[in-house]
């Protein structure tokens, strides 16, 4: 997930430690929870938002390790989310509307030889996770169009964490931001769901 468009500070953990978001729900760094993968961006001077969380199993993995991952990034997409309220310089960042608006975290489920990509945002009080894309991971190739899907699906990812961190960097309520005067718009065509437009204004 790096060289992200608009070349945002952000950085990978790969599992080596706990989650700070956990670390604050559970009130200690020692028993937080780790993920396998975690991306975390910068948003400002020691304000940093765990923006995408990854968990991963064997290709023979069972039905119950895939709900156990799949409620464990819940969890951790719920954690992300209520730190932009708890942490100081966050919830700074996040007190104007449209940038809390644009606040979603993305998680990643690799179960067998499926992954699912979700993402999480809290609209009116309610937490909200969907499906955006789902793709089977070809673990015997047997044709080159075989790996399009996925590649399909990693980019779609990639195009929305971008967009999002984009939309929360350089939002404006009052529209003086240096980024005001222009706009982009990024499609991304899905199975699921036929056209996502993102704008910056």
């Amino acid at each position: 997930m790096n060289d992200l468009p608009g070349n945002p500070i952000a950085w990978d953990i790969w599992g080596e430690e706990g989650s700070s978001a956990s670390a604050i729900r559970k009130g200690s760094r020692k028993i937080a929870r780790r993920a396998d993968y975690m991306m975390v961006v910068q948003l400002g001077k020691n304000a940093e938002l765990e923006i995408v969380y990854l968990e991963t199993g064997r290709p023979n993995s069972s039905q119950d390790k895939r709900v156990r991952d799949h409620k464990k990034l819940i969890r951790f997409s719920k954690d992300s989310i209520d730190t932009t309220r708890s942490i100081l310089k966050l919830k700074k960042i996040f007190n104007q509307p449209s940038r809390r608006q644009n606040l979603t975290i993305f998680t990643i489920n690799i179960a067998g030889d499926v992954i699912e990509l979700y993402a999480m945002r809290k609209e009116s009080g309610i937490y909200k996770y969907c499906l955006i894309e789902e793709a089977t991971i070809p673990l015997h190739m047997t044709s080159p169009s075989a790996v399009y899907p996925l590649i399909h699906a990693l980019m779609t990812l990639r195009t929305a964490v971008a967009c999002t961190i984009h939309k929360i960097l350089y939002s404006s309520d009052s529209g003086d931001s240096e980024h005001s005067s222009s706009e982009m718009v990024v499609t991304v065509m899905t199975p699921k769901i036929h056209r996502i437009e993102i704008s910056y204004m």
